[in-house]
């Protein structure tokens, strides 16, 4: 520096200290030091200087946004080459044969001799409400269910991934079509049990489908295609994942999170029943009771069953819990019978989910008889969108519940798709009126006419019917005038636990002032008609 100084003038020592200092600070600094160290007398062209400062300030500009354009090319390529690859021949997830291995095993088998077999198809439904909350796990669950689903086939099915939560099986070579469906969903129903993690407890919900081969020549891909469209449904996107919003995404958090508290919450004493009562208005008396179900959550407290009763069915926890709930109404019906009760009835819920078990109807069988219970002491409650969701396994299943001699009810009717058809098929012996209908039915005429035809359908019917949901005085007044005498509602008491509801029925002063004006009204309608 002391040399670049001296070589200057006087006049111009700040000047050249300046170049020297702007040359360094913006980088150029190869040409700064050889303009400092530059041999006494030797000066460089202004011009280089200026140009010089230029390139120095066009590289200092450039450098952070090229920096950041190298970051985000190297970010994508590494993205990229971390993403899942389509699934081909060999899933980079599992291990497992994809569908171009699938494509070549049809394409060298399907023959016009090989005789009808069935390409499976089993699909994980809510992979994709895991998946939005966090894809390690979703992740985690499909290799393990992998894992099962190799274990339980062995080495006589050909297994391939063509989804990404979609797997087919081949029962390729001689065999029975019947024999392999019936595999396929005594499959399907082993796989189902709970995959356990270091954070979590899930049970697959599976959709299974199938597509047999035709004598006819057929495109391998063709008939995968068949496959997969026996699984649709509406809403269900088959493994594609839209875009969650941020409301959605925590919505999803804490479905996800109840859904794991409520595997433990039988264990732990959680869960509860309360019991409402049915009245009988006529004779001013309680006839029996529906078992509610409860959730006391010990962080949350209580949660509405309209929010953890629907993750009961699609996590597939409710064949548990409905044992539960059976085992607890029956031990509680037997209680309050040997206290003098002897008519006393109570009224379970049953879900679509528990229809599917082909070991219902032996199980409630056993549970009753266990309990030292009449099968006419239980009446089996069903709602008519479950009702709808299969009325043949539906029909045969109440057929021989009935003759068994269980009482069955449809319960909010007129609330889903109502078929006049299947309430004349299946054999019903009770008829819930919908609270839809009951509510301000006194202000309503069109509620009021509703009402009205419901009961006379009842009647003639040969079976009974119940007003649910009545919350008021007027309610109760009006649907007796047309000839109601069974209610069940908050207007006479809302649900409660064992211990309360055995309280209040211990004595009828408060059903006698409730049900005063509906018994004059129903008496009166007696005698009218008698």
């Amino acid at each position: 520096m002391k040399r670049f100084i001296s070589r200057t003038s006087d006049g111009s020592q700040k000047a050249g200290a300046l170049w020297f200092c702007v040359l360094f600070m913006l980088g150029f600094v190869p040409l700064a030091l050889i303009f400092a160290f530059a041999p006494s007398g030797v000066h460089l062209p202004a011009c280089y200087l200026l140009a010089a400062v230029c390139v120095g300030l066009a590289i200092f500009l450039f450098r952070d946004k090229s920096t950041s354009l190298a970051n985000k090319f190297f970010a994508s390529t590494a993205a990229t080459a971390g993403a899942e690859p389509k699934v081909s021949g060999q899933n980079s997830l599992t291990g497992f044969s994809g569908q171009e291995t699938l494509l070549s095993i049809l394409a060298e088998e399907l023959t016009p001799a090989l005789p009808p077999t069935l390409l499976g198809i089993i699909r994980i439904s809510n992979y994709d409400r895991m998946a939005a909350i966090d894809v390690a796990v979703a992740d985690r669950v499909l290799s393990a269910f992998h894992q099962r689903l190799q274990n339980a086939l062995g080495k006589t099915r050909r297994l391939a991934r063509v989804e990404r939560n979609c797997f087919a099986i081949w029962f390729g070579g001689p065999g029975d079509l019947h024999a392999a469906k019936a595999e396929l969903q005594a499959l399907s129903y082993a796989l189902t049990q709970q995959i356990r993690g270091d954070a979590f407890t899930i049970e697959p919900e599976l959709e299974v489908g199938s597509a047999a081969t035709s004598q006819q020549a057929e495109p391998p891909a063709e008939l995968i295609s068949r496959a997969l469209a026996s699984l649709a449904k509406p809403g269900v996107r088959g493994g594609v994942l839209d875009p969650v919003s941020e409301g959605s995404r925590t919505d999803l958090r804490r479905r996800f999170a109840l859904e794991q508290d409520l595997h433990r919450a039988i264990g732990n004493g959680e869960l509860a029943l309360h019991y409402q009562p049915f009245i009988d208005t006529s004779e001013m008396r309680v006839t029996g009771a529906e078992a509610l179900l409860r959730w006391s959550h010990p962080e949350l407290g209580a949660i509405s069953p309209g929010e953890f009763i629907p993750i009961l069915e699609e996590s597939g926890l409710m064949q548990d819990v409905g044992i539960w709930v059976l085992n607890t109404a029956c031990r509680q019906l037997r209680e309050w019978r040997g206290a003098g009760s002897s008519d006393f009835k109570m009224a379970i819920n049953l879900s679509a989910r528990q229809l599917q078990n082909p070991d219902l109807k032996n199980m409630i069988g056993r549970t009753v008889y266990n309990h030292g219970l009449s099968p006419s002491s239980i009446e089996l409650e069903l709602t008519e969108t479950a009702a709808m969701e299969d009325s043949a396994l539906t029909l045969e299943l109440f057929s021989s519940l009935r003759e068994a001699g269980f009482s069955l009810a449809i319960d909010d009717f007129g609330s889903g798709y109502s078929s006049l058809s299947y309430l004349k098929n299946l054999p019903f012996s009770k008829l819930k009126i919908d609270r839809e209908f009951v509510s301000y039915v006194d202000q309503s005429s069109a509620s009021r006419a509703i009402c009205k035809a419901l009961l006379e359908l009842a009647s003639g019917l040969g079976i009974s019917a119940i007003a649910e949901g009545v919350e008021r005085r007027e309610e109760v007044d009006a649907l007796a005038r047309m000839g109601c005498t069974s209610f069940q509602g908050y207007y006479f008491a809302k649900p409660m636990d064992a211990a309360s509801f055995a309280e209040m029925t211990s004595n009828s002063d408060w059903l006698a002032e409730l049900c005063s004006p509906a018994a004059a009204m129903s008496n009166e309608l007696k005698r009218r008609y008698s």
